[in-house]
């Protein structure tokens, strides 16, 4: 298996593609995927019809900014795979059914790597991942990322060689086993609570009250800082190795959070806490964990929710070096809005996280 990644900051999407995607095939002797992150400023139609010139099998996404070993790169971002069997899809819609009857799509493949990159402010995409895995099973990893902008009311775009939609998912099915590892770095502040009433992505009472006066009473905060504040306290759901984050984003006149992913009515959660230090430390561990399963490592996808650069701040290059340093191969990956997990396992959407797949020997 040979590979190619390469970049480009050009703002043309000719250029960008000549730059990053040629060269990317060139280091690979040519390509049977090719993997493709876009920022959200280029026209992602031009781009891909660019891109279709020099392979006929693409899957990618838009996003805020690109990640690179150098840190973050404001353009694209491709890596090429020459060796591997390979096939695509693309999903408009979501939901638990859509999810099995994209699995079936990928039914010749007995184990490999799923990429998921779904549009990350869709609703439902736990039941979609599920469903997924109710067609494919556990012989396989997931990851990938939700695909975002840079919230200037950019809608996401995932593409495949089928065209570019918004609002769905486009998927990746590789023979290549990647060795997957994911972590985020928040600990818990509270104890144990219940989500008593909850309606998709808004939570109504915890524990029998309104949620927000709940949220308060741990957090000191406003409704008009509550996005702030929120980014550094989000709620934690018990899993078998640790917590599922979800992010708030927003609290309604009624007291209600809303959240980027879904919670649950009845889930048992915890109000989370974190310093730059712990989120840096689990990155680099999360690194250490994904790189120590291939013996001869060759490249990485790093998916890195956008939510932590902005926590870390100048502080965010710091954690991509430290990556960078523990992995000692090249990477690709983007900010990321949701982070998607699964490792012989059932896939989880998760939200905070940073998840890195590495691709080797084993």
């Amino acid at each position: 298996m040979n590979f190619g990644i390469s970049f480009s900051n050009a703002t043309d999407e000719r250029t960008a593609v000549r730059e990053a995607v040629t060269d990317a095939i060139s280091q690979s002797n040519g390509s049977d995927l090719l993997v493709l992150f876009s920022c959200d400023f280029y026209d992602q139609s031009k781009l891909l019809s660019y891109t279709l010139e020099l392979t006929d099998k693409v899957v990618g996404c838009t996003t805020a900014k690109v990640i690179g070993e150098r840190g973050l790169v404001n353009g694209i971002g491709a890596i090429s795979l020459k060796g591997v069997k390979a096939k695509t899809k693309l999903i408009v819609g979501t939901g638990l059914e859509i999810g099995e009857e994209a699995g079936k799509f990928f039914n010749d493949f007995r184990d490999g790597t799923v990429i998921v990159l779904p549009d990350g402010f869709l609703d439902n995409i736990p039941d979609f991942l599920l469903g997924l895995y109710n067609s494919l099973g556990h012989n396989f990893v997931y990851v990938g990322g939700g695909s975002g902008d840079n919230l200037g009311g950019t809608r996401t775009q995932q593409f495949t060689e089928e065209g570019v939609i918004s609002g769905g998912y486009s998927l990746a099915v590789m023979d290549l086993k990647l060795n997957v590892a994911m972590g985020h770095g928040f600990k818990p502040i509270t104890g144990p609570m219940v989500v008593t009433k909850a309606v998709g992505k808004v939570v109504l009472e915890i524990d029998g009250e309104r949620a927000f006066d709940v949220y308060q009473r741990h957090v000191r905060c406003s409704v008009d800082r509550f996005a702030y504040n929120g980014m550094f306290h989000p709620i934690g759901i018990p899993c078998v190795d640790g917590y599922i984050i979800r992010d708030p984003i927003q609290v309604d006149s009624s007291g209600a959070i809303k959240f980027v992913s879904e919670v649950p009515k009845n889930s048992i959660v915890t109000i989370m806490g974190c310093s730059a230090d712990e989120l840096i430390k689990t990155a680099e561990s999360v690194a250490e964990k994904a790189v120590s399963g291939v013996k001869n490592p060759k490249f990485a996808f790093v998916f890195d929710c956008v939510s932590r650069c902005w926590l870390l701040k100048d502080r965010f290059k710091e954690e991509i070096d430290r990556i960078v340093n523990v992995l000692n191969v090249p990477i690709v990956g983007f900010l990321t809005f949701g982070e998607v997990y699964g490792c012989n396992s059932v896939p989880m959407f998760h939200n905070k996280s940073i998840v890195i797949g590495v691709g080797g020997s084993k």
